[in-house]
């Protein structure tokens, strides 16, 4: 009998093993790339990892930091870390683990600049350079801003300020209402934010750009880092969340923006599904 109960005990602890490990949360520190004290400025930027966050429940274990850009893309190089609304680039990719599904989906980045300093409604703007020859352009140093304007900078790097630091975003939009800057290049959707709190700012369409931006989620290329990767896109494949963060982009665009993209947006999703 006594061997029998031995026995018992034993079997049921190996099957209560795998269940605890099952539910064991993953542990992960997500980076910010503003202050606290900037949070509304860039509450926007949060609001679709706060639905996925909802959705994970207790399979995530998450602490939260507030670093600079440049500090956020040195941490999420080290297990344990990952890092919201990343471009997709070569470079990053071959350092880091990005979903499969993109978190964040809006307008593409504008010219922003004084109204008293009217521009047309689209600017080519290596021409615009060209023609305004004492122009500065205020950027967050270390963002990436896609592969063409990446490469304008790159290459008319002095007609560029790169700010550093955390909140640069809301620094260059000071300098630019101070005139210390020309212009931004930026999501009008922050730029119309702030905004609020100031008149005189116009948002000028950048030639070339595409209909939409695409933001993921990045991780630490490590077999922790795949573990949350796979549970991100686990989450972000089920319709019910997609159709929240659909609903959730909507608000970055203006109805006829909205109509011309749509569509667009969700064959983006049903493509990126698993076969």
């Amino acid at each position: 009998m006594k061997i029998l109960l031995l026995l018992a005990v034993v079997l049921a602890s190996n099957l209560l093993v795998p269940a605890a490990l099952a539910a064991t949360p993953l542990q992960v520190t997500m980076l910010l790339e503003f202050s606290e004290k900037g949070a509304q400025a860039y509450q926007l930027q949060k609001q679709q990892w706060d639905i996925l966050r909802s959705y994970a429940g207790e399979k995530l274990d998450v602490k939260y930091e507030h670093v600079s850009l440049q500090r956020s893309l040195d941490l999420v190089q080290r297990d344990g870390y990952c890092s919201l609304n990343k471009r997709k680039t070569p470079q990053r990719e071959q350092q880091l683990l990005f979903s499969r599904y993109p978190l964040n989906i809006g307008p593409p980045l504008k010219l922003i600049h004084l109204a008293a300093k009217p521009l047309p409604a689209e600017v080519d703007l290596l021409d615009w350079l060209v023609k305004s020859p004492r122009s500065k352009i205020g950027i967050a140093a270390g963002r990436s801003y896609g592969p063409v304007l990446d490469a304008l900078i790159a290459q008319q790097s002095t007609r560029f300020y790169q700010l550093a630091g955390e909140d640069a975003h809301t620094k260059l939009w000071l300098m630019l209402q101070k005139g210390r800057l020309d212009a931004l290049i930026d999501y009008s959707v922050r730029s119309s934010l702030l905004a609020k709190q100031s008149d005189g700012i116009e948002a000028t369409t950048i030639r070339g750009e595409p209909n939409f931006d695409l933001a993921y989620l990045v991780c630490h290329r490590s077999e922790h880092g795949q573990q949350l990767i796979n549970l991100f896109d686990q989450l972000l494949q089920q319709p019910a969340l997609q159709q929240q963060l659909l609903r959730n982009y909507q608000q970055y665009f203006s109805p006829k923006e909205w109509q011309q993209v749509s569509d667009e947006i969700l064959r983006l999703f049903q493509t990126q599904s698993p076969h």
